[in-house]
């Protein structure tokens, strides 16, 4: 295992091999060969987690950190997910600026892009993960300037830009606390100590004031409200920056609040803010989706919808449930964007298509809804899933059942809609406890002191989701109100508060 821990430093380097194959060999297809990096990297995911430890690459040590690389589960997984959709997206953009003067430094920063947003998944400690960050950050500031002519394309930058650099105060003042606290920032010497019950009695103030600003950090580098506004207004920029930026860079907000996950479960309240923070961008935000023309426009906000949500996981715990949703996220984002041409089409033909009949009355969503619950909680009981102990998982479950709810109303067919909710239930259910026994050792069981915390959570965070699915099966009765239209002009703006 000791050698295969020197294949780790190739990873880095794969993008930039790929880049200059795909430039070398303009008409190279995307075939299974481009794709051995992605494997080997899954595969030495896999032993690691059969061998019970992570690899470790490590080129040398400092008294607070190691400079190297660590690859578990966790990182394993996000970076193979990464590696895959950065090779399609490298071969897609050799075609869409196949006739651009700037293509080969589009080229060299979309996979040092790529580079850097591996280095980060595989850092071992905060030094090396913030240096990774700066990096993506910096050429991805290159690649949503490549059309400099266009102001809407700078001006978005330049918001991403200051917004960014906010958030990196936050790492850095975490950091601070962090070193002066532990005496190291290296995670794995954090999270052990963290453990004592003395040691975090002793030091509460500096613990919580540093779990707060890692959260902030995270928000404002996952798009949270209020730092959301810069994202849909980078729809000037080549749309592979924008499915790598969506299917990926995004994620890094949500990546870090996992991997930070054993010492956030010992500050409940700041994880109660944000899972409450993360509920009402995902609400507020998929209002806002309803109502945009733009077809980019509307996955932007799509994407900052499902990033709140990703939020609220890890508020609630649910941190393996997170890491499902990351992975399915990014290859769903990463096809949309790719794919977003073909949409204008069939936004064409579709208005020759009948609608589905919706419910016309106020009660059948909501009975049907109370159906779905019931049903949900009686099969989560059988996958041995602890409802009563864990309120996060409880409200993750009425969110699943809000949406089975929603698929068999707007379903012409019944029963292939509750064939395909039970199979939905069932796939989530056993990817939720796959990606639990995967992360046993990475991630906590629970959020520590969490009890008045979670049923406060627990109200708020339902509340949102109840409000969006009437919202949502009651769009022609609000519309009609004065507070609809007000809310309708509000969300086409873009809601900016």
């Amino acid at each position: 295992m000791e050698t295969l821990t020197y294949l780790l430093p190739l990873f880095l380097v794969y993008p930039i091999i790929i880049n200059g194959l795909s430039r070398i060999f303009s008409r190279l297809k995307l075939n299974p060969i481009l794709f051995v990096g992605p494997i080997l990297l899954l595969i030495l995911t896999i032993l690691s987690f059969m061998n019970g430890e992570p690899l470790r690459f490590i080129l040398l040590k400092t008294a607070y950190f190691n400079i190297g690389l660590k690859l578990d589960v966790l990182s394993g997984l996000i970076a193979t997910t990464v590696l895959t959709i950065g090779i399609v997206i490298i071969r897609y953009s050799v075609r869409y600026l196949e006739d651009d003067p700037k293509k080969a430094a589009f080229s060299k920063n979309l996979s040092y892009t790529l580079s850097c947003v591996l280095s980060m998944l595989m850092a071992p400690n905060l030094v090396l993960l913030f240096m990774s960050w700066m990096g993506t950050s910096y050429f991805l500031h290159q690649l949503l300037t490549h059309f400099s002519d266009r102001k809407g394309a700078i001006k978005a930058a330049q918001q991403k830009f200051w917004v960014s650099r906010l958030g990196d105060v936050f790492i850095i003042s975490s950091g601070v606390i962090l070193l002066g606290t532990f005496n190291s920032l290296e995670f794995e010497t954090i999270f052990k100590t963290i453990n004592n019950p003395l040691f975090l009695e002793q030091n509460y103030w500096p613990v919580n004031v540093a779990s707060i600003l890692l959260v902030l950090g995270a928000m404002t580098k996952s798009a949270q409200f209020p730092f959301h506004f810069w994202l849909p207004n980078t729809m000037e920029t080549p749309t592979p920056v924008s499915a790598l930026m969506h299917a990926g860079i995004i994620n890094a907000g949500g990546y870090l609040i996992v991997r930070m996950s054993p010492f956030l479960a010992n500050t409940p309240f700041v994880l109660a803010i944000l899972a409450i923070i993360g509920g009402f961008t995902s609400f507020w935000a998929f209002i806002i989706m309803l109502t945009q023309t733009n077809v980019k426009r509307s996955l932007a906000y799509s994407t900052i919808s499902q990033m709140g949500f990703m939020m609220l996981q890890c508020g609630l715990g649910a941190f393996s449930i997170a890491v499902v949703h990351i992975i399915g996220h990014a290859f769903y984002k990463a096809y949309a964007f790719l794919s977003s041409g073909t949409v204008a089409d069939y936004g064409r033909l579709n208005r020759y298509y009948p609608k589905p009949n919706l419910a016309t009355s106020l009660w059948p969503p909501f009975v049907l809804a109370i159906l779905s619950m019931s049903l949900i909680f009686g099969v989560a009981n059988i996958f041995d899933f602890d409802i009563l102990g864990r309120p996060g998982i409880s409200v993750l479950l009425v969110i699943l059942s809000l949406a089975v709810a929603q698929i068999i109303l707007s379903s012409k067919e019944k029963s292939k809609s509750i064939i395909t909710s039970i199979l939905i239930i069932t796939v989530y259910l056993c990817l939720s406890k796959s990606m639990s026994a995967l992360l046993f050792d990475i991630t906590p069981k629970q959020i520590n002191g969490r009890e008045t915390a979670g049923a406060i959570t627990f109200f708020i965070c339902t509340s949102f989701f109840l409000a969006l699915y009437f919202i949502q099966n009651n769009l022609e009765r609000i519309s009609t109100t004065e507070f609809g239209k007000k809310l309708y002009v509000k969300a086409l703006r873009g809601a900016n508060l």
